[in-house]
C-alpha cells in the first residue's frame, strides 16, 4: 500500500466510466493516476495523450513506463488552468479522503466544454451531507451533470473497501476556445528585416530562435549517439543500450520535448516583451492549447512576431476576460447564496464592493501566531490578473505592484497588507479580505464590468456606488 488512499480502479469500474465516451485522439487528464489503471483504459481506448499527476515516487516511475502518458505535476491542487487549457476529458478516482476537493479544483481548471468524470464516496454527494464544499458540489452536479451510486464496487479489488462509491459526471458549460486563434500566422514570406525593432528587437528574436533550434538539434543528436552506440556493441553486449533526454526525472519524447521546449521560449518571449499587465493567466493558457494542438508550427521570427502582434491587438478582449472572470467569482459568492457556495453581505451581486471577500484564496499553516501561506490557492491568479487588469485600466505600471506570492509567505492573521489597488488580509480559512485603496480606481473598474456585461444598474445601487466614490 503506498498511501492510505491508494485505491486502484477495477477494469469494470473504469469501464464504466469510460464506455460512454468517445476518447479517440484526445486528450485526457488523470488527475490522481496512482498506478495507471484508468491511464491503461483510456490508451485501450484510443486517447492520443494522457496528462497525469501523481504524488508518489515509485508510482510516477510506474506512470512514466505507460507510453503516451506525461507527468505534469505531483499535485493535483497545485496545477493551473494553463497547464491543462487544450484537454479534453478530465477521468479520476481522487483520494476519498479530500474528493470533493479534488473535483472543485477539476472544474474550476478545465477548459470550457470539458467533460469531467470523477468516481467518489458516495456519502460526498448523497444530498444528506451539509459541508460548504460538499453543497457546491451538489450544486454543480444539479446544473451541470449527473451522480450515480454504483454501489460496493472495490469489494473485490486490488485493494477493497465495502463503502458505496458514487460516480460523478459534469461538463463544463461553453465552446473551446479556437484552436485557430492565431490564425494566420504562418501565411505567406515575410522579410524580417523589415520588421526593424518594433516590439521585438531583430537581434533577440534572432538569438532566441538559434537556441531554441539549436536545442532541438542537441535532442535529435543525442539519439543518433544513442543508435551508433548500439550498433558499435550489438552482438557482443546483449543487452538494450540508449542515451535519453530526462524531463522532471523522466525519459522525454522527442515531440513532448519539442512542445514543453515551445512553451518555455514562449513564456519567455512573453515576459521579456509584453507590459506584464498583458501576461494574463488566460493568455498563458491559451498559448499552452496553440503549443499543444499546432505541433508542427516551428519558432520561427515570422511567428514569433506575428505572435505578439495578436497579443497585442487583442489586449482589450483579454483584459477584459480577466475583469469578468473576477466578477463572475465574485459575485457568487454574496449572502442569497443562491450557488450553495459560502456567501457574504460585502460581496454584491451587481458589482465590486469597496470592500470585497475572496475565498480560496490561500491555504495558510498556522502556528506560532502568524499564518504561513503553504501556497497560494485558486483564486489568486484571478486576483493577479485583476490587478492586471486595473493597471492596464488606469495606466499604471504593473512593476510598481508588489505581489504577495514574491513578498509574503508569513502574515499576522487579520493584519493589512499592501498589495497595488488593494489592502488585503488573510484569516484562517484561507479566505482574503479585500478593500479599494482609492475609490477612482474602484469606480473605473465598475464603470468596466458595466460595459462588459452590458449591465445597467437599479436606481438605487447607483445612488449607493456614487455615494462610495465621493467618499
Amino acid at each position: 500500500m503506498f498511501n492510505p488512499d491508494f485505491y486502484p480502479t477495477p477494469p469494470e469500474v473504469a469501464a464504466t466510466m469510460l464506455d460512454p465516451l468517445d476518447l479517440r485522439g484526445r486528450v485526457m487528464v488523470e488527475p490522481s493516476a496512482g498506478s495507471g489503471n484508468l491511464v491503461k483504459a483510456c490508451f485501450e481506448r484510443g486517447a492520443a495523450e494522457v496528462l497525469a499527476v501523481e504524488p508518489e515516487p515509485k508510482l510516477r516511475a510506474i506512470l512514466a513506463a505507460i507510453q503516451g502518458s506525461r507527468l505534469i505535476g505531483n499535485d493535483w491542487l497545485a496545477i493551473t488552468a494553463d497547464q491543462i487549457s487544450h484537454a479534453d476529458l478530465v477521468v479520476m478516482n481522487p483520494p476519498f479522503s479530500a474528493d470533493e476537493r479534488h473535483i472543485l479544483h477539476a472544474w474550476a481548471i478545465a477548459p470550457a466544454g470539458c467533460e469531467i468524470v470523477s468516481l467518489c464516496n458516495w456519502n460526498t454527494v448523497d444530498g444528506y451531507r451539509s459541508t460548504r464544499t460538499q453543497q457546491e458540489l451538489c450544486t454543480l452536479i444539479e446544473q451541470y451533470g449527473s451522480r450515480q451510486n454504483l454501489g460496493p464496487v472495490f469489494e473485490d479489488a486490488e485493494r477493497t473497501t465495502r463503502c458505496e462509491i458514487g460516480m460523478v459526471r459534469l461538463t463544463k458549460p461553453g465552446s473551446r476556445p479556437d484552436a485557430d486563434e492565431f490564425d494566420g500566422f504562418f501565411l505567406g514570406p515575410d522579410d524580417i528585416e523589415a520588421q526593424g525593432e518594433g516590439i521585438i528587437p531583430y537581434r533577440r528574436s534572432r538569438d532566441l530562435v538559434n537556441r531554441y533550434v539549436e536545442a532541438c538539434r542537441i535532442y535529435d543528436e543525442q539519439l543518433t549517439a544513442g543508435v551508433r552506440l548500439q550498433a558499435q556493441v550489438g552482438g557482443i553486449y546483449k543487452g538494450e543500450l540508449g542515451l535519453q533526454i530526462t524531463m522532471e526525472g523522466c525519459a522525454a519524447s522527442r515531440n513532448s520535448f519539442r512542445k514543453e521546449l515551445q512553451k518555455a521560449f514562449w513564456e519567455s518571449v512573453i515576459a521579456e516583451m509584453l507590459p506584464r499587465e498583458m501576461a494574463t493567466s488566460q493568455l498563458q493558457g491559451d498559448i499552452n492549447t496553440f503549443v499543444e494542438q499546432q505541433t508542427k508550427v516551428p519558432f520561427t521570427e515570422r511567428n514569433l512576431f506575428r505572435m505578439l502582434q495578436i497579443i497585442a491587438g487583442t489586449s482589450e478582449q483579454r483584459i477584459d476576460r480577466a475583469v469578468e472572470a473576477a466578477f463572475d467569482e465574485l459575485t457568487r459568492h454574496t449572502k442569497e447564496n443562491r450557488w450553495a457556495v459560502e456567501g457574504w453581505a460585502t460581496n454584491d451581486a451587481y458589482l465590486f464592493n469597496q470592500k470585497f471577500i475572496v475565498p480560496y484564496l490561500a491555504e495558510p499553516d498556522w502556528s506560532g501566531g502568524t499564518v504561513s501561506l503553504k501556497r497560494w490557492n485558486g483564486n489568486f491568479p484571478r486576483i493577479r490578473d485583476l490587478i492586471k487588469a486595473l493597471c492596464y485600466i488606469t495606466g499604471r505600471p504593473y512593476a510598481e505592484v508588489e505581489d504577495p506570492a514574491c513578498g509574503y509567505d508569513r502574515l499576522e492573521p487579520g493584519v493589512w497588507h499592501d498589495w497595488g489597488f488593494f489592502e488585503f488580509k488573510v484569516y484562517k480559512k484561507g479566505t482574503g479580505h479585500f478593500r479599494f485603496k482609492d475609490p477612482e480606481d474602484w469606480a473605473a473598474l465598475n464603470a468596466r464590468v458595466a460595459r462588459i456585461k452590458g449591465l445597467v444598474l437599479p436606481e438605487k445601487l447607483r445612488r449607493k456606488s456614487t455615494r462610495n466614490t465621493k467618499r
